[in-house]
């Protein structure tokens, strides 16, 4: 159908023998941008009911995640 996003699947009427490689490799090597790159956490989560890390005592929710 024109103007519509073809979707593999059982209904598929045609060939699938062709390569779908069209030569991009994503990759070290890819050349274009992917945008920024995803946050990586560098120190374990708290978690909500854990102790506070400043040393209060109280639970992280109860002192600093309030």
């Amino acid at each position: 159908m024109p103007g519509h996003e073809h979707v593999h699947g059982p209904d598929c009427d045609h060939d699938h023998d062709h390569d779908h490689d069209h030569g991009h490799v994503h990759g070290p090597d890819c050349d274009h941008d992917h945008g920024p790159a995803p946050y990586v956490r560098t120190a374990p989560k708290i978690g909500r009911n854990d102790p506070c890390p400043c040393g209060s005592g109280k639970k992280y929710k109860k002192c600093h995640d309030a």
